[in-house]
């Protein structure tokens, strides 16, 4: 009976879930701080006061504004990545097909990166439009920043795969 039970076990652990969705689920809690504090995160509609960590689901983009008294409006979206964990998981343990397929349609084969915290903008214009910025590996920066910061990864990359220092 004993070694009936122990395959039957690893074969239906297989088939109901994948290695990312078993391990780390469909949901991912980020930290929001902001310099200075007490500014007011608005995540999906829904209010919050940082410092605050804040559990978003993985599988879709969130959008999010920052406001503080005094201070310009932040806006940005984050946008999850895929970041492998369900691949390498899926490969190893039996029925992976199955596996990639349940991370990928419950999210948990994505993942955000850890933010960086918040610098506001003190302004004394408060009909100023919020400022817009790009979330690049977890960094906010402008449109400017962001085309250097992807250019610079690229030749990174590059570099790294020719064998250059």
């Amino acid at each position: 009976m004993r070694t009936i039970i122990l395959p039957a076990i690893i074969l239906s652990v297989s088939f109901c879930g994948g290695c990312a969705t078993l391990l780390r689920g469909s949901q991912q809690t980020l930290a929001f701080r902001t310099v200075p504090p007490d500014a007011q995160i608005f995540v999906d509609g829904r209010t919050y006061t940082a410092p605050v960590d804040v559990t978003l689901r993985r599988k879709k983009m969130h959008e999010v504004i920052v406001w503080r008294e005094g201070y310009r409006t932040v806006e940005f979206a984050l946008d999850p990545q895929w970041d492998g964990v369900s691949l390498v998981g899926n490969i190893i343990l039996p029925g992976g097909s199955v596996g990639l397929i349940v991370d990928q349609v419950s999210g948990a084969d994505q993942n955000f990166f850890k933010l960086a915290k918040i610098d506001l903008v003190p302004t004394t214009q408060p009909d100023l439009p919020p400022l817009v910025l790009n979330d690049f590996k977890g960094h906010l920066m402008t449109d400017e920043q962001l085309r250097q910061a992807v250019a610079a990864d690229r030749l990174d990359r590059a570099q790294f795969f020719r064998g250059e220092p």
